[in-house]
């Protein structure tokens, strides 16, 4: 795994450098005046940064355990997620941002992380009713579909 570490974060730290030098011929500007660069050149270096932290962790680090990388997985909440997802978007036109969103929220709350019912339809009906009057009301963003 060590190795697999040592590569990659070689590869990461080679690309970092390469959207730092992009971004550098972008034009930087300064950090009270950014210009189109200023980002993506301070994303490169971070990008290249954390790559060379974990390239030389790998000296460091002498004794590590190989991991199995997908042991301990709960495969089925992520299924029931990805599911739920999908079905979220398949009611979406039909049902509205609103109603939709109130019953995936519901599900997630009930299905994926167990909550008595006291507790999810209220939790529901409070974030869906928030988002409403925060976009729909004071912003003035009006949600796609029916009620």
């Amino acid at each position: 795994m060590k190795n697999k570490d040592r590569y990659t974060s070689i590869i990461w730290a080679v690309f970092g450098l390469y959207i730092a030098f992009e971004g550098y011929r972008l034009e930087l500007g300064a950090f009270y005046d950014p210009k189109p660069g200023f980002f993506v050149f301070w994303a490169g270096i971070i990008l290249s940064s954390l790559s060379i932290t974990l390239f030389l962790q790998t000296f460091f680090y002498q004794k590590e355990e190989e991991k199995i990388l997908w042991k301990g997985v709960r495969w089925s909440k992520g299924i029931k997620l990805m599911a739920s997802l999908f079905v979220y978007l398949l009611v979406f036109p039909w049902l509205g941002f609103i109603s939709s969103s109130f019953f995936l929220l519901l599900f997630l709350l009930k299905g994926l992380q167990p909550m008595k019912w006291q507790v999810a339809l209220p939790l529901s009906f409070i974030t869906i009713t928030l988002f409403y009057l925060i976009f729909e009301v004071f912003l003035g963003f009006h949600f796609p579909g029916a009620f």
